[in-house]
């Protein structure tokens, strides 16, 4: 295992000196996804002999650049996150899990439109995964927010339906579905998804939203309140 580590970390500080003159294509999903040039081909190619001879295949190279982008990614370090997606991508453009990636850092930089279309590739591979079906529903309900079109509401509550079908206790998916029932308003339907959710993990609850149901609505179980919703807003 270290010496897979030390070779690794060999085969990454190569590649840094590309991430360091090309800083802008690097961190976009697939490089930017515009043709190279013979330079930037040959490094490519570089990375890609250095990382053959440091792993077994390439699909575990892949994996290994995969676990490094998430770890950045839970530090909020999105862009050098977003590298190594592309590295682990370059390496497996079969990686499922990097267009899903891909996906995750486009919505957290507010271009649901472009996640949606990354969270569809992975979805023609793997279209029972909860997660990913709660991950394209909220990017539909963002859109709604952000247009008011219903057509995107209407995606949103499919998707949401399918990730709720396909895994009931996921508190995530439970809670955007609350929301959807919430700007349809079906708000006796908001709060049932809202204490499924609750009960589930209560990190998923956002008060926001809470208080702006409470307004249209009191918690018919009595959990929330309307001075707890004053609370939220003041």
């Amino acid at each position: 295992m270290k010496k897979l580590l030390f070779a690794a970390m060999a085969v990454l500080i190569t590649a840094t000196v590309s991430f360091a003159q090309e800083q802008s294509a690097l961190v976009l999903p697939m490089f930017g996804n515009k043709p190279k040039t013979e330079e930037q081909q040959q490094k490519d190619e570089k990375f890609l002999t250095s990382c053959d001879k440091s792993f077994t295949n390439r699909q575990e190279a892949s994996a290994f650049f995969m676990e490094r982008g998430w770890e950045y990614y839970n530090e909020g370090q999105v862009d050098t996150a977003m590298y190594r997606f592309n590295l682990a991508w370059l390496l497996n453009p079969n990686n499922k899990d990097t267009y899903w990636a891909f996906g995750l850092i486009s919505s957290a930089k507010g271009n649901e439109q472009e996640a949606i279309s990354f969270y569809e590739k992975t979805l023609a591979i793997d279209p029972k995964n909860s997660l990913l079906l709660a991950d394209i529903g909220a990017s539909y309900v963002t859109l709604y927010t952000e247009k008011h079109k219903k057509k995107n509401l209407r995606k949103a509550d499919k998707y949401l339906s399918e990730s709720v079908a396909a895994d009931s206790a996921n508190a995530y998916a439970l809670y955007k579905f609350a929301v959807v029932k919430f700007h349809t308003k079906k708000y006796a339907e908001a709060w049932e998804y809202l204490h499924k959710s609750r009960s589930l993990d209560l990190r998923t609850i956002d008060y926001t939203f809470v208080a702006d149901l409470v307004e249209k609505m009191p918690d018919p179980m009595g959990v929330f309140k309307s001075s707890d919703a004053a609370a939220v807003t003041n």
